[in-house]
């Protein structure tokens, strides 16, 4: 059997194994947002108010939006010639973490945000290049009302008396932007990256059967806070072509929220991937939806929370171990069919690529439709 990443030194690869490193720069406290940009700001906007979103600041070429919890904003829309991703952002829990941060190689300095919500932040950048922000004392607003859980009866145990369930037809009420999910083209030096940069821990690794000397192709990663609960995945990172945002998710408070969520997205006319179900790692209820760009957004509940202690798991790649139940995995979830135009970037991009490999690309394509 192969060596997984034999580019790697013999500590790296120990690391990567483990799942986490002993002593990261910080620790991460949790997502706080990723920055988009688009073409239609306004078509943008509406999308993003019927997934369930408020603007909580704005001006001509950008709008700040948040969700009902104390979070200024979790998404930033601006305005450009052309959609991309432009940065996932990070919250730690001091001004000197992030100056730990700003000492690393290819950092920028400490800076003012100057934009609503203010705070502090730092710049990084992933291996592929992606951006990634690290930020502290970013403003936070009062939190908006939401309707509690429902109280359900079930066969043995009825607390809802002489109640009803009317559970409102509108965008879902989200708490909180709850995990990115990351493609890169660098994914061990990723992964390494998010660990000892951020004190990721590896929740659950995903490997190719037909290839398992490889190593893994998607790990589900969480913030160390100790003995507090954390959820299952803060950032997700996931082997593929390119370097970017698979997608972002926020969490509901139960299985109605997503369906009546769901209901008001489709209503509108905005386009649905994938749901109902439940994950297999991490457990959430989720529901997949397209913005006007093609970026994936989804609609989870009940996800699991894992302490520090807790081990890291190990299971095949394939389509069917990424749900309990729901229906079949779309055949363009990561996206669509690669065209030749795909062919001739990734023939451009590989050149000198330690882990760019069509093989594994095709192995991982295979795999997710079994």
């Amino acid at each position: 059997m192969s060596r997984p990443f034999p580019f790697l030194s013999s500590t790296d690869r120990a690391d990567v194994e483990r799942g986490r490193v002993l002593d990261p720069l910080v620790r991460a406290e949790d997502v706080a947002h990723v920055a988009l940009v688009t073409p239609d700001l306004e078509r943008a906007e509406r999308f993003y108010q019927d997934f369930g979103l408020f603007p909580s600041a704005c001006s001509p070429d950008a709008v700040w939006l948040r969700a009902h919890g104390p979070a200024h904003h979790a998404v930033i829309l601006r305005r450009g010639p052309r959609a991309r991703f432009e940065a996932v952002a990070m919250r730690v829990d001091s001004e000197l973490a992030l100056r730990r941060l700003a000492s690393l190689p290819g950092a920028a300095p400490i800076e003012r945000i100057t934009e609503p919500g203010g705070g502090l932040r730092v710049r990084l950048a992933a291996p592929g290049g992606l951006a990634v922000h690290a930020v502290h004392g970013i403003a936070e607003v009062a939190p908006l009302p939401r309707r509690p859980a429902l109280a359900a009866n079930r066969p043995a145990e009825k607390p809802r008396v002489d109640g009803t369930q009317r559970p409102a037809r509108a965008p879902a009420e989200l708490a909180r932007l709850g995990h990115v999910a990351l493609e890169t083209t660098h994914f061990a030096r990723t992964l390494l990256f998010w660990m000892r940069t951020f004190g990721m821990i590896v929740s659950d690794f995903q490997w190719l059967e037909e290839a398992p000397g490889r190593g893994p192709v998607m790990a589900f990663t969480r913030c160390d806070r100790g003995e507090q609960p954390s959820d299952h995945h803060t950032i997700a990172i996931a082997a593929g072509a390119g370097d970017g945002l698979a997608h972002a998710a926020f969490e509901t408070e139960d299985l109605d929220a997503i369906a009546a969520g769901g209901a008001w997205l489709r209503e509108r006319g905005w386009r649905h991937v994938w749901g109902i179900g439940r994950h297999i790692l991490g457990s959430q209820l989720f529901d997949y939806w397209r913005d006007p760009d093609g970026r994936t957004l989804e609609h989870y509940a009940d996800g699991d929370v894992l302490t520090a202690p807790a081990g890291t798991g190990r299971t095949p790649f394939r389509g069917t171990t990424l749900y309990q139940w729901g229906p079949p995995l779309p055949a363009d979830f990561v996206g669509p069919p690669p065209g030749p135009r795909f062919f001739v970037d990734l023939l451009r991009r590989r050149l000198g690529h330690e882990e760019l490999r069509l093989g594994r690309l095709a192995a991982q394509r295979r795999a997710l439709a079994r």
